[in-house]
């Protein structure tokens, strides 16, 4: 992240702090379309997907408003860890996911079901060889590819090291080609 940027953020996450509602917006407005995909890949419905990801920027506001000590050093990083959790905190009861077709038609920017069927026979293969990775593997692919994430980023939010998160993608990967090689 760019100094310029790291200053950015760190004036807005001030602000919020002391309650400003329009630099609450910005972030709003900044993370909501990649988190809100983040989480619908990983859950049944868009409606729970909103669910969440209305959560997790409730969650984000309480924690900077209602707590003195509050420090957030990474916010992209913090909101993915947060959404991670919630994500956790639904699996407890209830373990569906998401189809990556239905993932990417909620998040594009065109209709639903409008994908060609070259590109929804390939999201097919893909979704199904992700099915059958572990879940940790699923994670950072997605964190990686769907959501563009660098692997510092990806790191702090599955809470390993930089050098453990690039092995875990490495891997991810190699069983993925292999995967998709024997569809």
């Amino acid at each position: 992240m760019s100094l310029t940027r790291r200053i950015e953020e760190e004036i807005l996450l001030l602000k919020i702090k002391h309650g400003d509602q329009q630099a609450f917006a910005t972030v709003y407005d900044t993370y909501v379309d990649s988190l809100f995909r983040f989480v619908a890949f990983r859950v049944r419905t868009q409606e729970l997907a909103q669910d969440i990801t209305s959560e997790l920027f409730l969650k984000l506001w309480q924690y900077l408003t209602q707590n003195n000590e509050a420090r957030v050093k990474n916010l992209r990083a913090y909101l993915y860890q947060v959404a991670r959790n919630l994500i956790a905190d639904h699996y407890r009861s209830e373990q569906k996911t998401l189809s990556l077709e239905e993932a990417i038609d909620i998040g594009a920017t065109h209709a639903p079901g409008q994908l060609s069927p070259e590109m929804r026979l390939s999201l097919r293969d893909i979704e199904s060889a992700l099915t059958k990775l572990k879940d940790e593997w699923q994670e950072v692919v997605v964190l990686a590819y769907v959501e563009g994430l660098k692997p510092h980023e990806i790191a702090i939010i599955i809470n390993k090291s930089p050098a453990a998160t690039r092995v875990i993608l490495h891997r991810a990967l190699q069983e993925l080609k292999k995967l998709l090689g024997q569809l």
